[in-house]
């Protein structure tokens, strides 16, 4: 009995460890098969798939594309550099590898690495106050006490308004630049507490490589040039402000021709990036799949920075979502969360749209460049298929309100349009926003896009807003009136003789009349053109026309204040007066009101 039960015991043992020799074979040798066929996308789409897909995704949209250039990263090597569509549609250039796009604000990618590597050297700090490297008393339009940081321009808040986009853009080739002088120039207001509101501002950024260019002692593109193109051996790349370093790409550029999303062509798709650092890269999409590659090394070699901790410092959170373990920023760059935690960067200009996204983990990446402006196919589409979607459910106990974005031009003729851009959520759509502050059932902000906050508009501004528009029309619709009454007047005086000619004062009168019906075509003008990227001197006629308008209005009310005071005029003739100058005042004041004429 000892025996048996002893050799049963020693075949269990045997048994057991078989069993286990068994399972740890059959589940380690598919497991280790499994791991070479991981080899995917983030959306697990296999890397031998990759262009397949792509292609079969380019080929289904192949009537709404112009010229689209996809380049993927791998472990530091590049697996597709694959273009698609017409460069040029209307001559049937067709585009290729060579192929050169605008980078648009991606170029803020190399101001974020050029300032970390600055700081590695230990010329620059994150937390300093910047006016410890700007020249003294460069600015003149701060409002709050708080220092603002490089960090603070990396995350974009240091609280700024936007600039119109007159003032961004140019189209003047041969402009004297000086990065400096411009920054003076075009200062911005500032609205927030710096590290409140998140605000996206070229004007930061631009800043930022002026600093790059005052602690290097070299202009910004020439340090972009030495530091990160050359180590990289990026040939096909500028960052000069008009590209006058490299004419040669300059030429490719002009070659490429920009779209609407429905494939007009847009004319004089080249402008000029004021705070050029922020915007004025251009080159090929294999050039940016070097930089990309850069940003992912496979081991410890790390051509962009001389330690390695610095290239993970720069890739590692600095900003968060309010309230929240959620990453917003990583020095500049986005962090979204796809179907694996990604970086990236979008760039919109006149006619090109471009974007860099990539999972440091997994060290994949792609660009996606296109010639049309503001697209969405591929800026958003295939970059879905590619990383998954990205999806954020917020708890949300309030119903939901009227919202504005912190991106805003308040001291600028453009805040008129801004303000009629007031945004409505429901509280399901509050709900798949990025993050919402909420406070006691109150919504304090929302983050409807990584790169800047809404805030909050009450329902009594929102009524505000809409009512003073009233009187508006009303001014508007009363000088058409008496437009039409005094053509009816005329012809009847000229046909039949009949009626009263127009005496002194009608003619001040009248013109007053006119110019208050010319205001709104004025107005709708500069509206239309805004999309366009309009240069501000383009536009200087049109606010010098409602300025005018302004000194009109004083000089006719100045000027009936005298005359009824000096001379008798029939009562219907006074009240017709009266009523012009509470029009004009009316008109006037909206003007002033709106920064209408700067």
């Amino acid at each position: 009995m000892q025996m048996n039960r002893g050799y049963h015991t020693f075949n269990k043992v045997i048994a057991c460890v078989l069993s286990y020799i068994f399972i740890i074979t059959a589940v380690a040798v598919p497991a280790h098969a499994e791991e070479k066929q991981v080899e995917a996308t983030p959306s697990r789409i296999p890397l031998s798939e990759l262009e397949k897909t792509i292609d079969a995704y380019v080929a289904s949209y192949e009537k709404y594309t112009a010229a689209v250039s996809v380049v993927a990263i791998k472990d530091g090597e590049t697996i597709m550099n694959k273009a698609y569509g017409y460069a040029d549609i209307e001559n049937q250039r067709k585009a290729d590898t060579s192929t050169v796009f605008e980078w648009a604000s991606i170029s803020k990618l190399l101001v974020y690495t050029s300032v970390m590597q600055l700081v590695e050297q230990g010329k620059l700090d994150l937390e300093t106050d910047i006016q410890e490297y700007l020249p003294e008393g460069f600015f003149k339009n701060l409002k709050y006490d708080e220092p603002i940081t490089l960090m603070n321009l990396m995350h974009h808040n240091a609280g700024w308004e936007d600039q119109t986009v007159t003032e961004v853009y140019y189209y003047e080739e041969n402009k004297n630049y000086d990065l400096g002088e411009t920054l003076r120039e075009n200062e911005p207001k500032q609205i927030y507490k710096p590290n409140s509101v998140v605000g996206y501002s070229n004007y930061s950024i631009g800043l930022a490589g002026y600093i790059v260019e005052l602690v290097s002692g070299q202009p910004y593109y020439e340090y972009v040039n030495q530091h990160i193109f050359e180590p990289l051996h990026m040939n096909d790349t500028t960052v000069h402000p008009t590209g006058q370093d490299r004419p040669d790409l300059v030429q490719r550029r002009n070659e490429v021709k920009g779209y609407t999303k429905d494939l007009k062509r847009i004319p004089k798709n080249r402008v000029y990036v004021t705070f050029y650092p922020t915007g004025a890269a251009m080159g090929t999409a294999k050039d940016l799949g070097k930089f990309l590659a850069a940003l992912m090394p496979v081991d410890d070699s790390h051509v962009l920075f001389a330690k390695r901790d610095t290239l993970d410092e720069m890739l590692s959170t600095s900003l968060y979502y309010d309230e929240t373990s959620i990453p917003r920023f990583a020095h500049g760059f986005v962090e979204m969360e796809y179907w694996a935690p990604t970086l990236l960067h979008e760039g919109n200009l006149k006619g090109f749209s471009s974007k860099v996204v990539f999972d440091p983990e997994s060290k994949f990446g792609m660009v996606v460049m296109t010639n049309i402006a503001f697209e969405e196919i591929y800026y958003y589409g295939l970059i879905s298929k590619i990383f998954g979607n990205s999806t954020y459910v917020n708890s949300v106990t309030s119903e939901g309100g009227y919202f504005q974005s912190a991106r805003r031009p308040a001291a600028r003729f453009t805040d008129l349009f801004r303000q009629l851009d007031i945004t409505k959520f429901s509280k399901a759509e509050l709900s798949s926003l990025y993050n919402v502050v909420e406070h006691n059932g109150v919504v304090e902000k929302i983050s409807y896009t990584p790169y800047m906050d809404y805030l909050p508009v009450s329902n009594l501004k929102v009524n505000l807003i809409v009512i003073s528009f009233i009187p508006v029309a009303l001014a508007i619709l009363f000088s058409l009136i008496v437009l039409i009454g005094y053509l009816i007047r005329m012809l009847l005086y000229k046909r039949n003789k009949r009626g009263n000619p127009l005496n002194h004062f009608d003619k001040y009168h009248l013109a007053i009349n006119v110019a208050g019906a010319i205001l709104p075509l004025n107005l709708l003008i500069i509206h239309t053109r805004l999309p366009s990227y309009p240069a501000h001197s383009s536009l200087r006629i049109n606010l010098l026309f409602n300025l005018l308008y302004v000194v009109l209005a004083v000089a006719y009310l100045g000027l009936l204040i005298y005359k009824l005071r000096k001379s008798s005029y029939s009562k219907k003739q006074k009240v017709m007066y009266i009523m012009s100058g509470i029009s004009a005042f009316i008109l006037a004041a909206f003007i002033v009101g709106w920064h209408l004429y700067v």
